[in-house]
């Protein structure tokens, strides 16, 4: 990443979240005020959410993790999607519709998690 994100910056209307982020992990971020997690899914796709579970509130860069292209809860074992789609499966396999996160578009660009700035009403979509 360069010294100056500004310069390395995808476009208008896209500000730096973090770093890199390596398959499997999750980090925690923010954005004007509002707690976000980063993962990276199996497949490496680069993701951003709210950070905490619909369920009981629990925050998805302590107490969750990525299996395969899934955030997965770890309090109760909700799972997401990478468009945020909630579920929870049960033992015999049936995956049961849960409340989702909302998801933030990103990308990756020059080492780096950029997202589009909220601020930015002129940004491009």
């Amino acid at each position: 990443v360069a010294e100056d994100p500004a310069a390395s910056s995808p476009g208008p209307g896209w500000v730096r979240l973090t770093g890199d982020v390596p398959v499997g992990e999750i980090v925690s971020a923010e954005l004007a005020g509002e707690d976000l997690v980063v993962w990276r899914t199996s497949a490496g796709r680069p993701c951003v959410a709210e950070a905490r579970c619909p369920h009981q509130w629990s925050h998805l860069a302590h107490e969750g993790t990525v299996e395969g292209e899934e955030l997965v809860c770890l309090s109760h074992f909700w799972r997401f999607g990478t468009d945020g789609e909630g579920w929870k499966q049960n033992v015999n396999g049936r995956r049961d519709r849960k409340g989702d996160l909302a998801v933030v578009q990103c990308m990756e660009h020059d080492g780096a998690i950029w997202v589009q700035d909220p601020e930015d009403t002129d940004a491009e979509e």
